[in-house]
């Protein structure tokens, strides 16, 4: 079934070439030199091709010079350009990585050097002999340059240019016929070029490029979505004997990279697995190590995934691949007992200072673990700690306040819902930024009137407790309060608050006492005296925002289940209620002792159930 598809395609192929030779005179390819008047009359040497004898020593000069004054610096600059844009790259482990770590548009934007590639790779051609060996070379890094400039149009011509120009030639010197096996001896149709394996030619010379560029035209073909064309060259290299054996990794990574751009996961993987030879560094090979693993979780193979995880962590520098390639290892075991094995895993990480940056990462993974076994209370647990050690890294903190502004709203949390809706970064990039939008606004219209209905319920169930009861909870909930808001536990008396005569204690200039000449921080014995008189002073103070630490002192009796009553964090409507002070007394003067309190307190339930009906 092979052979009718290697005649068709041969016969496109040639159909194609027929074509070129048509547009190798076009503006893209051609070389219109205007010379100076001043040379106007002087010959290039490209010129001087057909003129002079291809001598040994002749030979020796044009190969050199064209090779470590041309071709030597073109290629590092064009492989710098590469690796600038890798650098820059930054890969979000938790999604499906791009087949590559570099984009079209990104190289693109280095045009001022990959146009100096494509001005010394033209020198190059213009002032040397055609005869030399790295003509096809200098067209092959001026391919590149185009295609890295996303000019895909050029890069393909330039490529085609190369397999047309520097075809295969018969002994009399005529062109052979591309994509047939009109060569003596062969019996199978071939496009490629047989490249010589003696051992000298190896070692002084550099292949010949035409048989590398059919795979940048497979490049060309799959950055402008040409994914049949690409299919067709692809298949006829993979059955042509000439196809050298160096390139078939490289041939493995475009098959790869067609594989992948139509979701075929698990045959991307096995490609890919036989292309991890021509990364050009480790880290590159970790990195295609983690894409196989992904490849072959996306498949349903989580052996497979975890095997390639765990290579992916042997072979990586990047702390932050390494910490996901190792969440995702322990994740690919599945069942009840297996996942309570691996959360606890991932508990025994975070405890290690080693994982203490990527705290929030293990976190939420173990946070997943717990959704996938329906456990939701555990997995709010994890996200809320998440979101603790998640200051550094806000992209992976919204994602923990989002998840759990999801799931409170799934339970009709809508005060939580709106509390951790308003902790998502606004300017962070969503799947549906509309509808996060849309349900954000109308969570504006249930927080309030539950806020109320919340505050009013327990209120009256603290007025209804016994006195003494009564009395022990609210002094427990003022001194929870004033510790929240970083002042002393214990409350001010009348006496030292209203006594004229009481002494007013000078604070202590801490600078003073410094030696001249020395820093105050540089001396710890000033520092450790001015820590004591700050706690001493303030108080053991939370590292708290102030509109925290008044969302403490307006929320003043948030239920929570169990029946306790507990000082919460979410701003409450303004109210005739609303704590202005953290005392024992003001405390007390908010609850609905007397019958026309209670009844105005059912009064603010019944509208906010209106409100929130009407919602």
């Amino acid at each position: 079934m092979q052979i009718p598809f290697l005649r068709v395609a041969s016969l496109v192929l040639l159909t194609m070439l027929f074509a070129l030779q048509e547009t190798i005179a076009q503006d893209a390819l051609a070389v219109d030199v205007k010379k100076p008047e001043k040379f106007e009359n002087k010959k290039l040497g490209y010129e001087k091709t057909a003129e002079k004898k291809f001598t040994a020593p002749r030979r020796f000069m044009q190969n050199t010079t064209t090779h470590y004054n041309y071709y030597f610096n073109a290629n590092n600059k064009l492989n710098e350009v590469i690796a600038r844009v890798k650098a820059a790259h930054r890969d979000d482990y938790t999604q499906l990585l791009p087949f590559y770590n570099y984009s079209l548009d990104k190289t693109a934007a280095e045009k001022q050097e990959l146009d100096s590639v494509i001005y010394i790779s033209t020198v190059a051609i213009l002032i040397h002999d055609l005869r030399n060996s790295w003509v096809d070379n200098m067209y092959m890094l001026m391919g590149k340059a185009y295609y890295f400039r996303n000019q895909l149009d050029t890069a393909y011509l330039t490529f085609q240019y190369i397999n047309y120009a520097f075809a295969p030639k018969e002994k009399d010197g005529y062109d052979k016929v591309i994509g047939s096996n009109s060569s003596e001896g062969e019996n199978a149709f071939s496009i490629s070029t047989k490249e010589d394996k003696g051992l000298v030619k190896k070692a002084l010379t550099r292949p010949p490029s035409r048989n590398e560029s059919f795979l940048w035209q497979i490049r060309t073909y799959l950055a402008n979505e040409e994914l049949p064309e690409a299919a067709g060259l692809i298949e006829t290299l993979k059955n042509d004997p000439n196809f050298p054996g160096r390139l078939r990794p490289e041939l493995a990574e475009v098959q790869a990279h067609w594989f992948y751009k139509q979701n075929i996961y698990d045959s991307a993987a096995v490609y890919l697995e036989k292309a991890l030879d021509v990364a050009e560094n480790t880290q590159d090979r970790a990195r295609w190590e983690y894409l196989i693993a992904q490849l072959y979780e996306h498949s349903s193979q989580p052996d497979q995934a975890e095997k390639f995880y765990l290579r992916a962590i042997k072979h990586t520098y990047d702390p932050i691949m390494e910490v996901h390639a190792r969440l995702n290892s322990i994740r690919q075991v599945s069942g009840e007992k297996d996942i309570q094995h691996n959360i606890d895993e991932l508990l025994k990480m975070a405890r290690k200072d080693k994982y203490f940056n990527y705290r929030d990462i293990i976190y939420y993974t173990a946070a997943q673990m717990e959704l996938e076994r329906k456990n939701i209370a555990g997995a709010k647990a994890l996200l809320l700690k998440s979101t603790k050690y998640g200051q550094e890294n806000q992209d992976q903190r919204n994602r923990s306040f989002l998840q759990l502004a999801d799931l409170a709203f799934q339970e009709k949390d809508y005060l939580s819902a709106r509390s951790y809706y308003d902790s998502v970064n606004s300017s962070a990039s969503k799947s549906d930024l509309a509808a996060f939008t849309q349900r954000k606004e109308m969570l504006g219209f249930l927080a309030a009137p539950t806020a109320i209905i919340y505050r009013q319920d327990s209120l009256q169930r603290i007025a209804g407790m016994p006195d003494k009861e009564r009395e022990a909870y609210i002094k427990k909930l003022v001194r929870q309060a004033r510790k929240e808001q970083g002042l002393k536990e214990d409350e001010p008396t009348a006496a030292s608050l209203n006594n004229p005569l009481a002494a007013q204690s000078q604070a202590a200039e801490l600078f003073t006492n410094a030696p001249k000449g020395e820093w105050y921080f540089d001396n710890s014995s000033l520092k450790a005296k001015g820590f004591t008189e700050f706690r001493s002073k303030w108080g053991n103070r939370p590292n708290v925002d102030n509109w925290r630490r008044q969302g403490a002192i307006n929320a003043f009796a948030i239920s929570k289940q169990g029946g306790d009553v507990k000082i919460g964090n979410t701003p409450t409507p303004a109210s005739n209620n609303t704590v202005t002070e953290i005392t024992y007394d003001a405390y007390k003067d908010n609850l609905p002792l007397t019958a026309e309190r209670l009844r105005l307190s059912n009064d603010s339930i019944e509208n906010a159930m209106m409100e929130l009906g009407r919602a």
